[in-house]
């Protein structure tokens, strides 16, 4: 009973978020591998953006990122997300002018997942999510004045897996959006966004040993951005 409030609350919520700011972006989805309660996952990622389109002629913009993430589980049901680490930002301005990358400096996010659905016996997962990643490269001198970028990347996923020998494959459909903040030394910041889209994604867990695990994710139309991670249970 519990775990269908709860389940309830939190998709109300992020429902609602969406309707009324219609914010909702772009990060992994993490998969269906969740920790058991009182446990962690520990790992490292790698994510990479190469084109997202923006929208009012801004261009398109990538990112790399190099993440240190964590998951606990709050219950079998729940886990909380965070990671940490780098990134940078390259932004491809439209009418061909020259495109700026803006130097790998802090990266970091957050996020949950809950699991309504579990079949033990079938090894069928069904995973609802909300990731948000954060990146604040170093500012750059373009043509005499500085400029500043934050990369705002979020989004709410639903996923459904199915474990096969030591293979995990998941698919499911994302609500998506990017924004790059843009400020010139002196000036206001311009928020330059991309669609809002609901997008497939695919990816797979491949277990290495009981306790630990590669992911990889694709993430395609619209825009095409994939990520590679190890991870290891506690």
């Amino acid at each position: 009973m519990i775990k269908k409030i709860f389940f309830c609350a939190i998709f109300s919520l992020v429902t609602n978020y969406t309707i009324q700011t219609t914010v909702l972006y772009a990060a992994p989805c993490y998969g269906t591998n969740m920790p058991n309660k009182g446990k962690w996952n520990v790992g490292a990622q790698v994510h990479v953006i190469e084109n997202r389109k923006l929208t009012d002629d801004y261009g398109k913009v990538a990112s790399t990122q190099y993440l240190y993430e964590m998951s606990y589980g709050v219950f079998d049901w729940l886990s909380l997300d965070g990671k940490i680490g780098v990134g940078d930002v390259t932004h491809k301005p439209s009418a061909g002018l020259p495109k700026t990358t803006y130097p790998y400096n802090f990266a970091g996010g957050y996020g949950l997942r809950i699991k309504p659905y579990k079949n033990a016996g079938q090894k069928i997962d069904v995973v609802c999510g909300f990731q948000h990643i954060s990146v604040h490269p170093t500012a750059r001198q373009v043509n005499g004045t500085t400029n500043y970028v934050i990369l705002d990347d979020w989004q709410g996923s639903a996923l459904i897996s199915k474990g096969i020998s030591r293979f995990t494959p998941y698919a499911g459909a994302r609500f998506t959006r990017l924004d790059l903040i843009h400020r010139i030394s002196g000036t206001e910041r311009v928020r330059k966004r991309s669609d809002a889209r609901i997008l497939p994604v695919v990816g797979i867990d491949f277990n290495i040993t009981e306790g630990s695990f590669i992911n990889a994710e694709l993430r395609f139309i619209d825009e095409t951005s994939f990520n590679v991670g190890f991870t290891h249970n506690f």
